[in-house]
């Protein structure tokens, strides 16, 4: 009986609680539509919360733990490069512009541009090293005004740079130079007695062409030959030891020839050189028989000249051995004779 009341008397508490609940929630929604239908602001009742009913955990669940993100090294900062000049000598070539570069740093690149920026081209330059660059090729007129530039740069930052502005001046087309086939010859001799001078000093210009040969120097007959030149008209140096120099100018050579009547006046107190005979060289025995046998005339002569010393060698061998057999004839007889054996001595007979 009691346990009947006491689940009667927890049913009534439930139901109560209940009522309770749905009168408060009943009351929040009446309050709420009062204050939507009338301006006139009343009290407003805070609703119940409703308390949610905590999660039950589930049995054997195992937490996994959320991991700590990786922190990533921050870069380390690259340093800027310092200003260096790297850039000389820029000169304007016809057509583009060139300038030398030389490198003491880190490798760089080089852009140079003319006209435009965008016109332009890439260099790379190693560590170290130096060459010479140039910017891209225009078309020139007389008077053109020419922008041009160049730029170095070490990791992206500019380190040196050449700009400038030029103007265009085109001269007149050089004449073109003829083809070099004159060659001049001449001697040299002494002033006094007209003495070859041997081991003179010649020198060509062209007076027309501004070019100097490349000097030459006279033979033991006092005689030059120049290389090939142009035909022009030359100025000639000449000097040799113990002699004033002299130049003279020559009329225009339009072919090979000779230069006569160059002659070099002692200087005072100097003696004159006397010329030395070079001897003459002896003939070998190869070159005599080679010589004999290729001239027949000579050959004839000789062999019938050799002919003539035997024969007369042999003559003379044949006179002298009939002498001798003469001498020993007579020798014979005058033994043989009685009486002019007295001063023989006697035969000594033996024992």
């Amino acid at each position: 009986m009691l346990k009947n009341g006491s689940i009667l008397a927890a049913t009534l508490i439930t139901v109560i609680l209940a009522l309770i609940i749905v009168g408060s929630s009943f009351t929040g929604y009446a309050a709420a539509l009062d204050v939507s239908a009338s301006p006139t602001v009343g009290p407003t009742v805070a609703p119940t919360p409703t308390v949610s009913p905590s999660a039950t955990p589930a049995a054997n669940v195992t937490t996994t733990p959320t991991p700590s993100p990786t922190l990533s090294p921050s870069p380390t900062p690259v340093p800027t490069p310092a200003q260096r000049s790297v850039f000389s000598s820029p000169n304007w070539d016809v057509d583009h512009e060139t300038i030398a570069v030389t490198n003491n740093g880190d490798p760089i690149s080089v852009i140079a541009w003319i006209n435009s920026p965008s016109d332009n081209i890439t260099y790379p330059i190693g560590a170290g090293a130096s060459q010479s660059i140039s910017t891209p090729t225009i078309l020139t007129q007389d008077g053109q005004i020419v922008n041009i530039g160049f730029g170095a740069y070490d990791n992206g930052t500019l380190i040196d740079s050449y700009n400038a502005t030029i103007t265009i001046s085109i001269g007149p087309s050089p004449t073109p130079l003829p083809q070099e086939n004159v060659m001049i010859t001449g001697t040299i001799t002494d002033k006094n007695n007209g003495t070859p001078i041997a081991g003179a000093i010649v020198t060509f210009t062209s007076m027309n062409y501004g070019k100097t040969y490349p000097s030459v120097t006279t033979d033991s007959s006092g005689t030059f030959t120049t290389q090939m030149m142009y035909p022009d008209i030359y100025t000639v140096q000449v000097t040799a030891g113990g002699y004033q120099s002299v130049s003279m100018v020559t009329e225009k050579i339009t072919t090979s020839s000779a230069v006569n009547g160059i002659t070099l006046t002692p200087l005072t107190g100097a003696p004159t050189p006397t010329p030395t005979p070079s001897p003459s060289p002896s003939p070998s025995i190869v070159d005599s028989w080679t010589s004999l046998i290729s001239n027949p005339q000579v050959c004839i002569g000789t062999l019938s000249a050799l002919v003539a010393v035997i024969a007369g060698t042999l003559g003379i061998y044949e006179w002298f051995a009939r002498q001798r057999s003469a001498r020993l004839k007579k020798e014979k007889e005058d033994v043989s004779k009685p009486g002019e054996n007295k001063d023989k001595p006697e035969d000594v007979k033996k024992p």
